[in-house]
């Protein structure tokens, strides 16, 4: 239940400013990171923040790959400027590996995940409902977080 807050707590706290930034932020292209969660454990991957003009300027695409498994996300928010500090809202898929945290192995979940970062470091939370797998599994509803260092 306490996760449940947490996460609920991140996506509302960066849904507003994801989508209310108008200023245009000095922000990198491509931005490494490495991060902890469940059921990732130790991960490393990195986004993507193209610079399109029009509505598609706060796309961000964003990979990790870890111990625990690996996943995939497309969202709306924009990071960098002095503080490297920002918002994003972002759709994720995560496939768990044969050794997740906190998760059955070898599942396939979609959901969303709020993030918010200051001076590098970052928090994302948020839920996640399970698609797919090659067994059958009680964990049909999860709540994904992971503190990063990078974005």
């Amino acid at each position: 239940m306490r996760r449940l807050l947490i996460a609920a707590l991140i996506l509302s706290a960066a849904a507003w400013p994801a989508a209310a930034a108008d200023n245009d932020l000095d922000r990198p292209l491509f931005w490494p990171t490495v991060r902890y969660g469940w059921p990732e454990r130790l991960s490393v991957g990195g986004a993507f923040q193209p610079r399109i003009p029009g509505i598609f300027n706060r796309l961000i695409l964003d990979g990790t790959i870890g111990r625990g498994g690996y996943k995939v996300s497309a969202g709306y928010g924009a990071f960098g400027g002095d503080l490297m500090a920002g918002t994003a809202i972002l759709a994720t898929v995560m496939r768990t590996s044969s050794n997740p945290r906190n998760a059955q192995p070898h599942q396939t979940f979609l959901g969303v995940e709020g993030q918010i970062m200051a001076a590098n470091f970052s928090l994302k939370a948020g839920p996640a409902f399970r698609i797919g797998g090659p067994t059958q599994s009680a964990d049909r509803f999860r709540i994904n977080f992971s503190v990063g260092l990078g974005f």
